[in-house]
C-alpha cells in the first residue's frame, strides 16, 4: 500500500509541532532496529493519545514511514478513505473474528516489506506502570506467519518493542524518551499457534509485555513512582533536565523502595519522605533547585533578597534580546496554560496544546509577516522576501533560545515566591514555615538517600546500580567540569567510599 503526499504533509506538520513543544527527544538501543527492507509490527506504548504515532513517524530511524491501524469504519466516507490511505493507515475489520479477514490490509502491507505500528494497550493512559496488553499485535503476527508458512516464504515478520517515555508528557519544553528493544521472533510461536491460536498469542503477548516492561518506568502505585523521580533529582541534580539514564534509575530506584521498603521501615518512612516534599513543592509552586540552593544555609531575608536581585538583574539584561520573541509568542503561551489548566485527563493536555497552538501559529505568522512586510520593508517586491526571511530567523531565534529563557523565567518566579513569603510575608497560611520546614525536609532526605546507598549498594543489586550511576557521574565531573566545584562537592560523600 504506497504512501502518497498526505503522509509527508502530517509527518511535516508533526515534526514542526514536536520541534516546537518539545525540547529533545531522545533516542536509545537504535541499532535493535531492524532493517528498513524489512516487514515489522512495532509495537509501541501508548501514554500521550496522538502525540505517540507522531513521536514514532518523526523520529523512527531512516525515516522509514509507518502505517498505523484504524477502525474499518473511518474509511466509509470516500474523502476520509482517501486522506487515510493516502496517509498510510490501513484499516482493521472489527465485525469479523477470523484473524485472516480482521488483519487482511495488514498483511498487504507486510507482503510489501512495509512497517506497521501498533499500540497493543488499546487505550492511550496515565498510570504508573504499563496497561493491559491485548493480544491483538499478536494475532495479527501468528497469522501472517501462518500466511508465510503456508506460501512457503520465511519473510515472518518480528515485533519491535518500542517504550516511548516520558517524564513530564504534559509539560512544555519536557523531553520525550524512545528505547528500542530487542525485535522478538514469532517463528517459536508458529507450531503452537496452528494447533491453539489463542495459546500462542497469549504466551507471545506475555513475552512483548515483559520486553516493554524492560524499555519503560513501572511502578506499583503512584507513591513510588513519585518517591523515585523526587530521589533521582536530589541525587543527580545537574542532570535531571538532560535525563540522561532516566529510565535505568528511576526504575531501579523504584524497586529498591518496593524491595527494601517491605523489610526496613527507615526506607519506607523515607519513601513516605519523599512523596511529601514533592507534594508540598507542588503545592508552594516550588521547585527542588530554589530549595537546594538553600540546603546549607538558613532561608533568611538576606539571601532571598539576593537571590531574587541576582535573578532579576540577569533577567533584565537578557530582556531586549528576548522580549520581542515574547510578546510575538505570547498568545501561544496563554491558550496553552488555558487548554493544559482545564483538562482534567493529563493524557490529553499535551495533545490540547499542540492542537491549540497548530491553530493559532498560522494566524501569528501571517499578521507578523505582513506587519514586517509594511512597517520594516515598506511592502516592496523585495521587502516581501525580505521580510519573509526575517520571520524565518525569528522563529528559529525564539525556538532555539527558548529552554533556557524560560528555566530561568520558571526560576525567577521561584524566587519571587520565597521572597514573597520569607520578606514580605504575605498570604493567608505561613508559608514562610512551611518554605523552612521544606529546607530541612530536603535536608533529611538527602541523608536519608546517601545512608540508603552506602549501606546497601554491596546487598541489593537496585542499589548497586543507582551507586554505580553516581561514582561514574562524579568521577566523569572532577574530569571533565573540574571548574564546577559547586556540583563536585555534591558528590563527595559518593568519591569518599570506597
Amino acid at each position: 500500500m504506497p504512501f502518497g503526499f498526505y503522509h509527508d504533509v502530517v509527518v511535516c506538520i508533526a515534526r514542526s509541532a514536536l520541534w516546537s513543544f518539545f525540547s529533545d527527544i531522545q533516542l536509545e538501543d537504535v541499532e535493535n532496529v531492524p532493517p528498513a527492507s524489512q516487514p515489522v509490527i512495532i509495537a509501541a506504548t501508548h501514554h500521550n493519545m496522538i502525540i505517540d504515532p507522531a513521536v514514532l513517524s518523526v523520529t523512527y530511524p531512516k525515516q522509514r514511514r509507518l502505517h498505523y491501524w484504524a477502525k474499518d469504519t473511518m474509511f466509509k466516507n470516500p474523502y476520509a478513505a482517501k486522506f487515510l490511505s493516502n496517509c498510510g493507515v490501513v484499516p482493521v475489520d472489527r465485525t469479523t473474528k477470523n484473524n485472516k479477514l480482521l488483519y487482511a490490509s495488514t498483511f498487504q502491507v507486510l507482503k510489501l516489506g512495509e512497517a506497521v505500528a501498533v499500540f497493543p494497550e488499546g487505550t492511550s493512559h496515565t498510570l504508573p506502570k504499563l496497561g493491559l496488553f491485548k493480544d491483538g499485535t499478536s494475532f495479527a503476527a501468528l497469522e501472517y506467519a501462518k500466511i508465510c508458512h503456508e506460501e512457503g516464504r520465511a519473510d515472518y515478520a518480528p515485533i519491535l518493542p518500542v517504550g516511548i517515555v516520558y517524564p513530564e508528557k504534559s509539560k512544555y519544553r519536557s523531553i520525550v524518551i524512545v528505547k528500542y528493544g530487542k525485535p522478538i521472533s514469532v517463528e517459536p510461536f508458529l507450531s503452537l499457534y496452528l494447533q491453539d491460536p489463542k495459546s500462542a498469542a497469549k504466551q507471545l503477548t506475555k513475552t512483548l509485555e515483559k520486553s516493554m516492561e524492560k524499555l519503560t518506568v513501572n511502578a506499583p502505585d503512584w507513591e513510588s513512582r513519585y518517591a523515585a523521580d523526587m530521589a533521582r533529582g536530589v541525587l543527580f541534580p545537574d542532570k535531571y533536565k538532560s535525563m540522561t539514564e532516566y529510565i535505568p534509575i528511576t526504575q531501579n530506584l523504584i524497586d529498591a523502595f518496593v524491595t527494601l521498603g517491605e523489610h526496613n521501615t527507615e526506607i519506607a518512612k523515607l519513601r513516605n519522605s519523599l512523596v511529601a516534599y514533592k507534594l508540598e513543592l507542588a503545592d508552594l509552586l516550588l521547585k527542588d533547585t530554589q530549595i537546594a540552593k538553600y540546603s546549607e544555609k538558613d532561608i533568611t531575608a538576606i539571601s532571598t533578597t539576593l537571590q531574587l536581585l541576582q535573578r532579576t538583574i540577569l533577567s533584565l539584561i537578557d530582556l531586549p534580546l528576548f522580549l520581542p520573541g515574547l510578546i510575538g509568542h505570547m498568545p501561544l503561551y496563554v491558550a496553552g496554560y488555558l487548554a493544559g489548566h482545564f483538562e482534567i485527563y493529563e493524557e490529553v493536555r499535551a495533545q490540547n496544546k499542540i492542537f491549540l497552538g497548530m491553530a493559532l501559529v498560522p494566524v501569528i505568522y501571517i499578521v507578523a509577516f505582513l506587519w514586517g512586510w509594511h512597517a520594516l520593508f515598506n511592502g516592496t517586491f523585495f521587502g516581501f522576501f525580505q521580510a519573509l526571511a526575517t520571520l524565518g530567523i525569528f522563529v528559529w531565534y525564539h525556538v532555539t533560545s527558548i529552554d533556557e529563557r524560560y528555566d530561568n523565567f520558571k526560576d525567577l518566579l521561584g524566587r519571587w515566591r520565597l521572597f514573597d513569603a520569607v520578606v514580605l510575608g504575605r498570604g493567608m497560611w505561613k508559608r514562610k514555615e512551611r518554605i523552612l520546614g521544606l529546607q530541612k525536609l530536603r535536608t533529611e532526605n538527602v541523608r536519608q538517600l546517601r545512608n540508603m546507598i552506602l549501606e546497601h549498594h554491596s546487598t541489593n543489586e537496585h542499589i548497586e546500580v543507582i551507586w554505580s550511576a553516581l561514582r561514574q557521574h562524579a568521577l566523569d565531573m572532577v574530569t571533565y567540569r573540574p571548574k564546577k566545584s559547586s556540583l563536585i562537592k555534591q558528590y563527595e560523600w559518593i568519591l569518599k567510599r570506597q
